[in-house]
């Protein structure tokens, strides 16, 4: 079974820019954990703080292995150790598609 990761960002005002920028290495290390970014979204008119991403994973099991990396491994940690410059709030929601979706 697939699972989507769906995560709704809330940045702090202005930190649009830093924290696409730490994305850009979040990313490749997600994919090293078996995540797959399928979609990034960001505001085009609206509340410009809000982002959302939705990450694929095929593996249940990848989802904790990759969520304890993010606590425990240095290159991970040296990732994310800006994020608190950046994110107001997110939220996190693990999702299956319905029998309906393509």
């Amino acid at each position: 079974m697939t699972y989507f990761i769906r995560t709704n960002v809330r940045l702090k005002m202005g930190g649009a820019v830093g924290y696409s920028e730490m994305m850009g290495k979040l990313v490749p290390y997600m994919a090293k954990q078996g995540w797959e970014l399928t979609l990034g979204l960001q505001p085009f008119v609206g509340d410009l703080t809000e982002m959302i991403h939705v990450w694929k994973v095929e593996n249940f099991a990848d989802i904790e292995t990759a969520l304890n990396a993010c606590y425990s491994d240095p290159e991970a940690q040296e990732i994310l150790a800006v994020m608190p410059d950046y994110l107001q709030n997110e939220t996190f929601q693990i999702m299956v598609k319905t029998d309906y979706s393509g």
